[in-house]
């Protein structure tokens, strides 16, 4: 039986040194749908990387060339099993920023 149901991880960090980060609960069976990360200041520059508990790198702006200004609005669609690292780094100025991480999980 295939139930699926859509949830999100809302946050609220402040860079130190450009970045910080955070590890989500433990996925059994799900997809990550989108991720939206803003900075305080429009033209704060900044990467953002999702690495898995074998240090599985399955989104990293860095290396994608996809550096964000501002706003990170990304629709993805990776799966998620295990717990996961969000993380900033080489953010232009140290501010606050929030974000939303958009789960499909399966029941």
């Amino acid at each position: 039986n295939f139930i699926s149901s859509r949830s999100s991880i809302a946050f609220s960090k402040t860079a130190s040194s450009g970045a910080w980060s955070f590890n989500t609960s433990k996925f059994n069976s799900a997809l990550l749908k989108q991720i939206i990360i803003k900075s305080a200041t429009a033209t704060t520059t900044f990467d953002i990387s999702l690495t898995d508990d074998h240090n599985n790198k399955p989104f990293d702006t860095a290396t994608s060339g996809e550096t964000a200004t501002g706003t990170l609005n990304k629709e993805v669609d990776i799966p998620l099993k295990g717990i996961y690292t969000i993380a900033c780094a080489s953010a232009s100025t140290d501010e606050a920023f929030v974000g939303r991480l958009m789960i499909m999980e399966e029941n």
